[in-house]
């Protein structure tokens, strides 16, 4: 099969972060459902099918999209609406509530 020019090899990955972790594959294959030759290919290949990336990072607890991710050029564009956290949003979501009530307060002052 031919890659393109700019292929993140999901096998090399994968495998390097293994070794670096000391990941039992036979402890791998029965938390994933899969025979020890389905993580093996996993290794082997440079590409996987996302959602079986997907089941490896919930099983590994590790995001190896962000992995991929960190890989490509730093200028690239993402989508910051999905990157916020809940936790980001309510602090806006609090420091805007702030901001309104104290121009509220302005106003009624001014009013007055």
């Amino acid at each position: 099969m031919k890659y393109s020019k700019n292929n993140i090899s999901t096998g090399s990955l994968l495998n390097n972060y293994f070794v670096k972790n000391r990941i039992n594959k036979a402890e791998l294959c029965r938390d994933l459902n899969r025979n020890g030759m389905a993580v093996t290919n996993f290794l082997k290949n440079n590409t996987i099918q996302t959602n079986a990336l997907i089941d490896i990072c919930y099983a590994l607890k590790h995001n190896f999209f962000q992995d991929m991710a960190n890989l490509l050029p730093k200028d690239f564009s993402v989508d910051k609406t999905l990157n916020a956290s809940n936790e980001n949003s309510i602090n806006q979501i609090l420091e805007e509530n702030r901001v309104l009530k104290i121009q509220n307060e302005v106003l009624m002052r001014v009013r007055g």
